[in-house]
């Protein structure tokens, strides 16, 4: 009996001093400084990882700001996911079998996912580093987090709390202090959420020039649309308006993606003069008031602009205050609400954030995006169109419109709606959001050819046609359209040749900047085409002359109102280039610079020993025939045009910051 009851003593014992070890180790403020540090590492390894490409574009100081932001990002996120685990180690404590094992789980699920996080970016930093075309797709990540997650499994309880009570703490005091730091200086640069608004026209300033519309679509190649010779019916609508509008056969963006080109756009500028060269990039100093919104709010226009593509909003290039209303269709889903809510005026966090900072986060959620919904276009371009109608029927009639409107489609991913899926491709291939997760600039999905792709590419300009073509015929049955000058056209084109897919990156060929032109005059019932060269910068000069206003000086762009009145212009030079490699205070050294006269097209690398280019666009839309062996004398030419434009650039006062 005395043996049964030394046996059974150390059981008892053993069971309290479990307890008791349970209840002195979960600490949960010690729990919540790991989850805090380790989500605040990284971020900083993201920082640290994008810290020069930011440096193109962004001071030090701007860098800072949307670092704090970040900073308290990640601290919220930390808090959220803490208080996630306290719940989890209450129910856990009230469970029977559970409550024994409730301190364990408490740091063992609160760890994972921070240290899940700063690893996995650790993983992809050293991955884009040492393998950088390595596309490892969610199953290797998914396989990383298992890992990791397994190998703090291994690590006593203990020894966990004992490393973030003499390690994290001091860390965490230290983020802590930084992050009030960031909001003090957030609130002293009177950084806001940025909101929708539409503002009353300006008192006494009306006139009688005609209302402007101009719609753009985003990646819309010219070679992809009927309306330019495309063999399949992808662009009925634009075939219906181009019978009542002049058509410009040979229309160039000025760069290859949306930033530059909408900003080209918005300033009558070329990107070597606005100094947008990224996708981040933004307006500085007196770029930011040169621009056609504001002058046509000093002619008297109520000036608006809505957009389902960020990168070419108001609030991207801080031209906001040249507007009266500007509004912003986001995106669906998680990523659409990431996009609003990170859209803080004053800061670059929009884009930092998603594409930089936090990049596997926004990465996520697209995947989370692609999962929950994998067949809806992320950005319909209805969203935009109901937006304009219904800022139309409020507007104050005794003032002349200006009303921009830009729509995503057809730009990635190709997700046409059911009407209008299958026109082009009778295949289950990519139907899925998930599908264009693997598509690269340099890389398709897999088993997916070339033509495929753009065939669904094809069904979504259809797409993007259609809803164009209801807001047209709105235009026309409200009795606008007659009355109004209305300009269609496109930020970019959209790449399937030279095994380069998509749009931006190092080439300028063909399909990436020939894109649609079609201007509708007042009254204009005849159609014409205009074969002579245009670009981008001439949209303003264009406006304003027009509507009898005074061009300013400032432009790169030429009037084509002698054009559209039957008058050749003399020949003349037109660029595209992209800048993206160079810093936006430094002088032009890098990228790819295309000039271009009425038969040539020569392409030049700044920054690599590749062989020059020269094609005659106009037969060879392709650009299958390089003929810098035949046509020595043209090369000659255009590179002296362009090398002496560049030292024209260059000897331009630098950007300040």
């Amino acid at each position: 009996m005395n043996q049964g009851l030394d046996t059974e003593t150390p059981i008892v014992d053993a069971t309290a001093d479990a307890s008791a070890l349970s209840m002195h180790c979960f600490r949960p403020w010690l729990v919540l400084t790991g989850i805090a540090v380790l989500f605040s590492l990284t971020l900083e390894l993201g920082i640290i990882e994008q810290l020069d490409s930011f440096l193109l574009y962004m001071t030090y100081h701007e860098v800072a700001l949307d670092a704090g932001v970040a900073l308290l990002v990640m601290l919220g996120f930390g808090i959220l996911w803490w208080l996630f685990v306290l719940l989890v180690v209450k129910f856990a404590k009230v469970v029977h079998s559970t409550n024994r094992y409730s301190t364990a789980l408490g740091w063992y699920l609160g760890l994972s996912l921070p240290l899940a996080c700063f690893a996995l970016n650790l993983f992809g930093a050293v991955k884009q580093l040492i393998f950088p075309q390595w596309h490892s797709g969610p199953i290797v990540w998914l396989s990383v987090f298992v890992l990791l997650v397994a190998g703090l499994l291994i690590v006593r309880v203990s020894a966990i709390e004992e490393f973030c009570r003499t390690r994290m703490v001091p860390v965490f005091w230290l983020h802590v202090a930084l992050a009030v730091v960031a909001v003090i200086a957030l609130q002293g640069k009177g950084v806001r959420l940025f909101h929708d608004y539409v503002r009353p026209a300006q008192a006494g300033t009306s006139s009688q020039s005609p209302d402007i519309y101009l719609i753009t679509f985003d990646a819309l190649a010219a070679r992809d649309t009927s309306v330019y010779g495309c063999p399949r019916a992808t662009t009925p609508n634009l075939e219906k308006f181009a019978k009542r509008s002049f058509t410009f056969d040979n229309f160039f963006a000025n760069s290859n993606f949306t930033a530059p080109t909408t900003t080209s756009m918005e300033t009558g500028k070329l990107p070597w003069s606005h100094r947008v060269f990224q996708q981040g990039g933004f307006l500085r100093g007196q770029n930011q008031s040169e621009n056609l919104a504001e002058l046509l709010r000093r002619r008297g226009y109520y000036t608006a602009m809505i957009t389902s593509n960020q990168w070419a909003a108001p609030f991207r290039h801080r031209t906001l205050e040249s507007y009266d209303a500007v509004e912003y269709a986001e995106p669906l889903g998680l990523s659409g609400a990431w996009f609003r809510y990170s859209n803080l005026t004053g800061t670059n966090t929009q884009y930092t954030l998603y594409d930089a900072l936090l990049k596997r986060l926004g990465r996520a959620m697209n995947y989370m995006d692609a999962m929950i919904w994998p067949r809806r276009y992320p950005a319909p371009a209805e969203g935009v169109f109901d937006r304009a109608r219904a800022l139309l029927e409020r507007s104050d009639a005794t003032h002349p419109q200006f009303l921009w409107t830009h729509i995503l489609p057809p730009h990635d991913p190709y997700l046409p709606p059911p009407p209008f899926r299958s026109r082009f491709l009778d295949s289950d291939r990519l139907t899925r959001a998930y599908d264009f997760q693997s598509l690269r600039n340099y890389a398709l999905p897999p088993g997916v050819s070339p033509a495929e792709l753009q065939a669904r590419y094809d069904e979504m300009v259809l797409y993007a046609d259609h809803a164009v073509g209801d807001f047209l015929d709105y235009l026309d049955r409200t009795g606008r359209l007659n009355d109004s000058i209305v300009i269609i056209s496109a930020d970019h084109g959209e790449s399937f040749e030279h095994n380069w897919f998509l749009h931006a990156g190092p080439p300028l060929y063909d399909d990436l900047i020939h894109i649609p032109l079609l201007v509708h005059l007042p009254g204009q019932s005849q159609s014409a085409h205009i074969s002579e060269l245009a670009q981008q910068v001439d949209l303003l000069p264009t406006l304003l002359d027009l509507i009898g206003a005074p061009v300013p000086s400032w432009t790169d762009g030429t009037s084509l109102k002698s054009s559209i009145a039957g008058k050749r212009n003399p020949n003349r030079f037109i660029f595209s280039m992209n800048l993206e490699p160079n810093g936006v205070f430094d002088p032009i050294s890098k990228g790819t610079l295309a000039v271009m006269d009425d038969e040539f097209k020569y392409v030049t690398r700044l920054d690599a020993k590749q062989e020059e280019a020269i094609y005659r666009y106009k037969t060879d839309r392709l650009e299958q025939f390089n003929l810098i062996a035949s046509e020595p004398d043209a090369a000659k030419r255009l590179h002296e045009v362009l090398v002496n434009k560049l030292k024209e650039v260059n000897a331009r006062p630098a950007l300040r910051p």
